[in-house]
C-alpha cells in the first residue's frame, strides 16, 4: 500500500469526523451559538474533500494547501473572538479588552512576518515565493493563536470561572484541536512533507479523534451554568472574585473613556 493511499484514509477519517462534529451542533441547535466554530470546521473539512482524490506529493496538492490555509487563519481569528466573548460573557471589559489584544497582536504578527520576508523575496521568483511567504504568515499566525489559546486556559485556571459544560469543552477542546492540527502544517511546511509523513499523519488522527470527543460532549443542556457555590465562603475566592470585578470595571470605564 503506497503512502498516498494512507493520506486519503486519514482524510477520510477526518471528513467523518467533521461530519459528526457538525451534525452533533446542528441536531442540538448549538450551530448558531458556535458559528465561527461551525464555519471553521465546515471550511476545513470542504478543504479535505477537495484534497482527497489529489495526490499528497504532488505540485497540486501543495497548492490546494496554500491557498486554502489563508481562509482557516481568518476562520481561526474569528473563533478565538467567539471564544472569548462567549468564555468571559460575565466579563464584558475583561472580554473586549481580550479580543481587541487578539486582534492588534495578530494584525501585528502578519506586518512583522510580510516585513521579514521581503529581503527573501526580492531573491526568489515563482512557485518558491508563494510557499516562503505562506511558510513565514503562518508561524507567525499559528504561534499567535496558540498563545492567545493559552492565556484563555491560564485564566480560567486562575480565576476559575463559572462556565458551562458546553464553554468549557470549546475552551479546553479547541486549545487541543487547534495546537494538534495546525502544529502539523507548520510541522509539515518546515521540514517538509516526506520528512514527517507519518507523524503529520498520526497527528491528524489525533485532531479528528478530539473531533469525536467533543461531539459526544456537546450538548443543548450543556448550555446551562452551574449553580453558584454559595457554600464556598474561603477568603481566597472572595479575592479571586473581587480581582476579577475590580479589572472588569477598570477596563469598562478605559472602553467608555476611549469611546
Amino acid at each position: 500500500m503506497r503512502l498516498g493511499d494512507w493520506e486519503r484514509y486519514v482524510l477520510f477519517f477526518s471528513i467523518t469526523c467533521h461530519v459528526v462534529f457538525l451534525w452533533r451542533l446542528w441536531s442540538e441547535k448549538l450551530a448558531k451559538t458556535y458559528l465561527f466554530l461551525a464555519l471553521f470546521l465546515t471550511a476545513e473539512a470542504i478543504g479535505n474533500i477537495v484534497l482527497l482524490p489529489v495526490n499528497p506529493t504532488s505540485l497540486s496538492y501543495v497548492y490546494i494547501f496554500v491557498v486554502s490555509a489563508p481562509v482557516l487563519w481568518i476562520l481561526s481569528y474569528l473563533v478565538i473572538l467567539e471564544l472569548y466573548r462567549l468564555v468571559l460573557e460575565d466579563y464584558p471589559g475583561i472580554a473586549s479588552a481580550g479580543r481587541k489584544a487578539v486582534s492588534w497582536a495578530l494584525g501585528l504578527a502578519v506586518t512583522i512576518s510580510v516585513v521579514y520576508a521581503i529581503p527573501d523575496l526580492r531573491a526568489i521568483s515563482g512557485p518558491s515565493t508563494i510557499v516562503k511567504v505562506y511558510a513565514i504568515l503562518e508561524r507567525s499566525i499559528v504561534l499567535g493563536i496558540l498563545v492567545f489559546l493559552v492565556l484563555i486556559q491560564l485564566f480560567l485556571l486562575r480565576y476559575h470561572l463559572r462556565l458551562s459544560p458546553n464553554r468549557i469543552v470549546y475552551a479546553t477542546g479547541y486549545a487541543i484541536y487547534f495546537a494538534v492540527t495546525m502544529a502539523q502544517d507548520v510541522i509539515i511546511t518546515a521540514l517538509g512533507i516526506k520528512a514527517v509523513y507519518g507523524l503529520s499523519l498520526w497527528m491528524y488522527v489525533a485532531g479528528s479523534v478530539s473531533l469525536l470527543v467533543g461531539a459526544a460532549l456537546l450538548r443543548q443542556k450543556g448550555e446551562v451554568k452551574p449553580q453558584l457555590d454559595t457554600t464556598d465562603t474561603s477568603a481566597e475566592r472572595a479575592r479571586l472574585q473581587q480581582e476579577l470585578a475590580d479589572i472588569n470595571r477598570m477596563l469598562s470605564r478605559a472602553a467608555r473613556s476611549r469611546g
